[in-house]
């Protein structure tokens, strides 16, 4: 009995935070020259605010990063305005000299109803970010995502592409993103992404 009620109330804090699939999402069109193999999808996404914040250290753990974001959207901004979680939570990590050297940056989408005037945060640490244009290349994968996992599906995706056609001197190779579209609260079929980002825009 005490399983079952805990089991549901996992589930209602798990719907409440949003599931990643129910909630709103950065807007993008699929290329045109998407592989013959489907082993990964090209995205072109718009123009967009995102809301970021930087993590410390050398560690990719990412709770306090992400509860800052958390609590700029419910209502820690310069309006007090309660902003709806969208989807996915990115994590931008760029290389450096050493493992320790990496830095990473972590944003939340701004939903459309702020996109054109985003609250100014009140916290010094998170900042409106003013993404442009950009060409993305996605793997997607299932599970609890661990650090070696992104690092594992990145490098898949980045040979995938060679086998494809892609140039790899179009592709920043300096960073790439992660993306996870899911509550903490969701156990299962959960949805996972890494980016790589082209050096153009757009395809067109």
């Amino acid at each position: 009995m005490f399983l079952s009620v805990l089991f549901c109330l996992v589930c209602m804090m798990g719907n409440a935070f949003g599931d990643g699939y129910g909630i709103e999402h950065p807007p993008y069109r699929k290329a045109t020259n998407q592989p013959k193999d489907r082993s990964y999808e090209v995205r072109e996404y718009a123009a967009a605010n995102w809301t970021s914040t930087k993590m410390h250290g050398a560690s990719s753990k990412s709770s306090g990063a992400f509860w800052r974001l958390f609590k700029y959207i419910e209502g820690r901004n310069a309006a007090g305005a309660t902003i709806k979680m969208t989807a996915p939570v990115t994590t931008r990590i760029v290389s450096g000299p050493t493992i320790f050297d990496m830095k990473r940056t972590m944003s939340f989408y701004v939903p459309r109803a702020f996109q054109a005037d985003p609250p100014a945060p009140t916290d010094t640490e998170v900042y409106i970010e003013e993404r442009q244009p950009m060409l993305a290349y996605v793997r997607t994968f299932t599970g609890w995502a661990r650090e070696t996992d992104y690092w594992v599906n990145v490098y898949q995706l980045f040979e995938d592409m060679k086998r494809n056609g892609v140039d790899e001197d179009t592709i920043d190779l300096t960073s790439f993103y992660t993306a996870g579209y899911n509550s903490p609260m969701r156990f299962i079929q959960r949805h996972n992404e890494v980016w790589l980002i082209s050096d153009t825009p757009s395809l067109a």
